[in-house]
C-alpha cells in the first residue's frame, strides 16, 4: 500500500514539473514572438540629389548602380547584393564573384531583378536618374554619385550619408580627413613648380579637353594645376580640340583619359598613337615628357568614392 502511494505521489511530482517545464518554455517562445513583434526599423531621414528618403538603418539587402558609393562601401566593409558587372572597374573586380547578383549596365540594368530582390535600399546615381520613381515604388532609393561635375563636394556628400546610414560617422569623418590632407600635400607640391595643364579624353579617334568646372575639374581645382586655356566650354563631354589646338595652347602637362581601354573596338587606336605626330611633338609636355596617361578605370569608370580619389591622389604624387 505504502509503495502504491509513494509511486502516485511521485507521478504527481514528476507530472507537475513537467508541466512546470512546459510552461516555462511556452512563455519563453512566447516572449521571443512578442519581441520580434514589437521590433521595429530604425529609420533616418536622407536627402540626397532627388529629393529626401527615409531609409533604414544598417540594411541587409542593398542594390547598388552606383560605382562610387559600392568603393566607399568596400572600405567601409559593407555589403551590396546586387550590382551592374558591365565595365566594372578593375578595382572593384572581386564583385564579378556570383555571389553578387548581375544586374547588367549601369543603364541598361534589370530592373525586374531588383523588384524580385526585394531590397531593403537601392543605391543610384545620374545615369539611373530617369528610373528615380520607378525604383521608389520597389524599395527607398537614394541618388548619390557625382553631382553638378564637383567630384570632392560630391565624395564628401556621399561618404557623410553613407556613414549615416550605417552608423559609421567617425569612421566616414577619417577617411575624408584623410583625403583632404593627401590633397592639400599635392597641391603644395604642384603649386611651387607654377605649371600650366590641359586634361584631355580620346575615343574614336577624336579627342575633347575639359575645363575647370568639368568632370576633371579636381586637377585644376583641387590638385592647383592652372589651366592652358579658360574658356573651355562646359560641355559633359568635353569640347572636340584639333592637334593644332593642342600646338597653339602648348601645355606644359597634358592629362590624358584614354577611352578606348573600356571599349570595345579592339582594333581602335590608342590614345598614345593618336598624340603622336609631327605637330604633337612641338608641345612642350611631349618634349619634356610630361603627357600623363591616366588610369581610364579610376578616372572615367570610377566616381567620388574613397578608393577612387585615394587612388586619383595617388597618381598625381607620383608624377
Amino acid at each position: 500500500m505504502n509503495k502504491k502511494i509513494l509511486i502516485g505521489v511521485c507521478a504527481v511530482i514528476i507530472g507537475t514539473l513537467g508541466v512546470g517545464f512546459g510552461i516555462k518554455k511556452a512563455n519563453a517562445k512566447s516572449d521571443m514572438e512578442l519581441s520580434g513583434a514589437s521590433k521595429k526599423v530604425e529609420t533616418i531621414e536622407i536627402k540626397h540629389r532627388y529629393g529626401t528618403t527615409k531609409v533604414p538603418k544598417n540594411p541587409e539587402k542593398v542594390v547598388v548602380l552606383d560605382y562610387s558609393s559600392l568603393d566607399s562601401m568596400k572600405v567601409m566593409g559593407k555589403e551590396a547584393i546586387a550590382i551592374p558587372k558591365e565595365n566594372l572597374p578593375t578595382y572593384l573586380s572581386e564583385y564579378k564573384d556570383d555571389k553578387y547578383i548581375d544586374l547588367g549596365g549601369l543603364k541598361n540594368f534589370n530592373i525586374e531583378k531588383i523588384n524580385e530582390l526585394k531590397p531593403d535600399l537601392i543605391i543610384i546615381e545620374g545615369r539611373q536618374g530617369s528610373f528615380y520613381d520607378e525604383l521608389s515604388k520597389i524599395a527607398p532609393t537614394i541618388g548619390l554619385g557625382t553631382e553638378n561635375n564637383d567630384h570632392f563636394k560630391s565624395l564628401k556628400n556621399n561618404v557623410k550619408i553613407l556613414g549615416e546610414i550605417y552608423g559609421m560617422e567617425d569612421f566616414a569623418d577619417k577617411q575624408l580627413a584623410e583625403i583632404d590632407r593627401s590633397v592639400q600635400e599635392v597641391k603644395e607640391k604642384v603649386q611651387k613648380e607654377n605649371k600650366n595643364a590641359l586634361v584631355t579624353m580620346v575615343y574614336n579617334n577624336e579627342i575633347t579637353v575639359f575645363g575647370e568646372e568639368s568632370r576633371f575639374g579636381s586637377v585644376y581645382e583641387q590638385f592647383g594645376y592652372d589651366t592652358a586655356d579658360k574658356d573651355i566650354d562646359k560641355a559633359d563631354h568635353g569640347q572636340t580640340i584639333s592637334y593644332e589646338y593642342l600646338l597653339d595652347k602648348n601645355p606644359e602637362y597634358l592629362f590624358v583619359v584614354d577611352k578606348e581601354v573600356i571599349g570595345n573596338n579592339k582594333n581602335a587606336p590608342k590614345a598614345k598613337d593618336v598624340l603622336t605626330n609631327d605637330l604633337t611633338k612641338n608641345m612642350n609636355a611631349f618634349k619634356n615628357n610630361k603627357i600623363i596617361y591616366l588610369d581610364t578605370n579610376v578616372w572615367y569608370l570610377g566616381g567620388p568614392g574613397i578608393l577612387t580619389t585615394k587612388e586619383m591622389i595617388k597618381e598625381i604624387q607620383n608624377i
